[in-house]
């Protein structure tokens, strides 16, 4: 699970759905878009200056509806991923260690993806409406961008937060000056989605973007253009093409659910289970050609990215190596710095 400070503030639930259930998330967040509250929600945050990226449009509410719109298509034209809590603790630390390298549409999996996982990949403090709260980032929806800085286009992001419901009907209360209503938390389900749309963020493609963060940013590093939760995202799509690392299963759903997405006019293709492959290698076995090595020790090595080159696109691109214990079993494990080696 990934590693989250023990803040004494209120925390949002996240009980992620099972993978096979991810169509129907998708569904009611794509309903979601097209519903008049979360137009008038958007409009009030960017009439009030919120937003990372801000269509141009005369009025606050043109804007709202053009982002909502084109939320709603992404959603629409999405390719589902469920991520396992195993192999998404994995992507917030390899994401926090990436090193730089420039997008390119190769590197993306899909043309639009909805990604849910099993645990957060970040989260921040929130302090609106007088309560104090930390809000996980538990999915994210991507898409193309065409923003004029983006000459090449891009990968727009949408973030997304599990919908606070015992927090809002603390606010409703205070608000109110009394316990909320059986009828008003009813409502309150009716009109909010499961996911809270929390913010968004666009790379371009080629794009020199640069960001360096330490173990723990994706949850209590300062917020900045190039936010950790993007590089564990770009982690995740490049730990899906090891398949030494990633294995991957399609799920299919009932023939009922659909229906349902027929209906919606929502595709109908299966959710991707993302998990760690079990490791194959025995422990203390050599990894590499170096037989004529004999070591005093076993050593940790720590997980880490190393430069590999692809001669069918010409490009450098990080793969990620596993932790793993090095030297041959029987000999004690070395914990230091200082390896000794015997060469004949």
């Amino acid at each position: 699970m990934p590693q989250q400070p023990g803040d004494e503030v209120h925390k949002t639930d996240w009980k992620p759905p099972a993978p096979a259930a991810v169509p129907q998330l998708r569904a009611a967040m794509a309903r979601q878009m097209r519903s008049p509250w979360e137009v008038r929600h958007t409009t009030g945050a960017l009439a009030m200056g919120r937003g990372s990226i801000i269509p141009n449009a005369p009025t606050p509410e043109a804007a709202a509806q053009v982002l909502c719109e084109q939320e709603y298509q992404r959603l629409r034209a999405a390719e589902l991923y469920f991520v396992s809590a195993e192999m998404t603790t994995l992507a917030v630390a390899a994401g926090e260690s990436l090193p730089d390298f420039r997008l390119e549409p190769p590197d993306v999996p899909s043309p639009a993806g909805f990604i849910v996982f099993a645990e957060p990949i970040g989260s921040y403090i929130n302090t609106d409406g007088g309560f104090t709260a930390r809000v996980p980032i538990v999915a994210v929806c991507w898409g193309p961008c065409d923003l004029p800085a983006f000459p090449r286009g891009g990968v727009w992001f949408t973030y997304y937060a599990p919908t606070d419901f015992a927090g809002l009907e603390r606010m409703l209360a205070t608000q109110a000056g009394r316990p909320a209503r059986s009828a008003e938390r009813a409502r309150l389900r009716q009109i909010r989605g499961p996911l809270t749309w929390d913010n968004e963020a666009a790379i371009g493609y080629g794009s020199q973007a640069k960001a360096h963060y330490k173990p723990g940013d994706s949850h209590t590093g300062d917020p900045d253009s190039f936010a950790p939760w993007a590089q564990t995202l770009r982690a995740a799509w490049l730990l899906m093409n090891q398949p030494n690392i990633a294995e991957a299963e399609d799920l299919h759903g009932t023939r009922a659910s659909a229906r349902r997405d027929q209906r919606d006019g929502l595709p109908t293709g299966p959710v991707r289970l993302l998990h760690l492959r079990p490791a194959t290698r025995a422990p203390g076995a050599p990894d590499d050609d170096h037989a004529a090595r004999q070591y005093t020790c076993r050593w940790m090595v720590k997980g880490h990215w190393r430069q590999q080159w692809y001669p069918s696109r010409k490009v450098h691109r990080p793969i990620w190596i596993n932790p793993h214990i090095k030297g041959p079993d029987g000999k004690p494990l070395k914990t230091g710095e200082t390896v000794h080696i015997w060469d004949r």
